[in-house]
């Protein structure tokens, strides 16, 4: 399973879990919400995603 931490400032603020598993989909529900991450938290933050087993 792929999640994305949403990191502000160093700290984890959200944890995004897409609910579809074809990678383009992901990719399309990616880009919309790191748009709305953005317009939330500001510029400052960084997104990164992770595997969880």
């Amino acid at each position: 399973m792929i999640v994305y931490d949403i990191v502000l400032n160093g700290v984890i603020k959200e944890t995004i879990q897409p609910r579809k598993k074809s990678l383009k989909e992901i990719y399309a529900f990616m880009l919309e919400q790191s748009k709305l991450m953005k317009a939330k938290y500001g510029e400052n933050v960084k997104i990164n995603g992770r595997m969880i087993y």
